[in-house]
């Protein structure tokens, strides 16, 4: 059983590698903006907040942060259709504004989307496809001696958004919507330094905007075009 998924995967590139048109292999880099859920500081008031500031329970939202991206992708094109699987390496960041201190939210994470796509006028397209991430680590500022933030190891999203090429560079912007919610984690801060002692991390989706540029470094066509140039031009020299 454990064999199937990867025999498909090799199917799917088998069946890709002879019936596309065209194969691009390029790389990618970008800035993304991140969105979290909010943290639930409890006051003197609740009984679970010791001589914190406010005293009053108190909603923080998470602050947006600029996080960057990197990565790889292939590109099979059949005429205006195309499958793009891509490797992101993305680093993701947020903050939310306490009463003493601003700590922040730290995610590294692979997110690897298998997006689909057609192109509707030269040289804009569309796409849309899911994207399976794997978090490899967060980190949250302020919190108490010894406690560490818990997190899924992998989740699932989906992915929206427009393309524009020209030539060998695109511009990429888009919307990922994560599927899989983010639980409500309880946490313990230093209260000396942020003014809040006990919180809820609540639960949320997370969210998305991306704005990439990438670069075509291999293009079957291009190959094909010069193979086909220097067929020509070895049979005028032997004429």
């Amino acid at each position: 059983m454990k064999k199937q998924p990867l025999f498909l995967v090799v199917l799917f590139f088998t069946y890709s590698l002879i019936y596309s048109q065209e194969i691009k292999i390029g790389v990618k880099g970008g800035f993304n903006l991140n969105g979290i859920g909010e943290l639930y500081h409890f006051g003197n008031a609740s009984g679970l907040g010791i001589n914190v500031t406010p005293n009053d329970d108190t909603v923080y939202q998470g602050e947006n942060d600029i996080g960057t991206q990197f990565g790889i992708f292939t590109s099979f094109n059949y005429d205006r259709f195309f499958i793009r699987p891509e490797v992101n390496f993305v680093t993701l960041k947020n903050a939310y504004v306490l009463a003493y201190n601003t700590i922040d939210l730290k995610v590294n994470q692979v997110d690897i989307p298998v997006l689909l796509g057609y192109e509707l006028i030269k040289p804009i397209s569309f796409y849309a496809g899911p994207v399976f991430s794997s978090i490899y680590n967060m980190k949250l500022d302020g919190l108490d001696y010894g406690e560490t933030i818990n997190y899924n190891k992998t989740s699932m999203g989906i992915s929206a958004g427009i393309l524009m090429e020209f030539d060998i560079l695109g511009i990429d912007i888009r919307y990922q919507y994560g599927m899989t919610k983010v639980k409500t984690q309880r946490i313990d801060l230093n209260r000396e330094n942020t003014g809040t002692n006990i919180a809820d991390l609540l639960e949320y989706n997370p969210k998305q905007i991306v704005v990439s540029i990438h670069i075509n470094i291999l293009n079957s066509s291009n190959l094909k075009s010069r193979k086909h140039l220097n067929s020509g031009w070895r049979n005028h020299k032997r004429l």
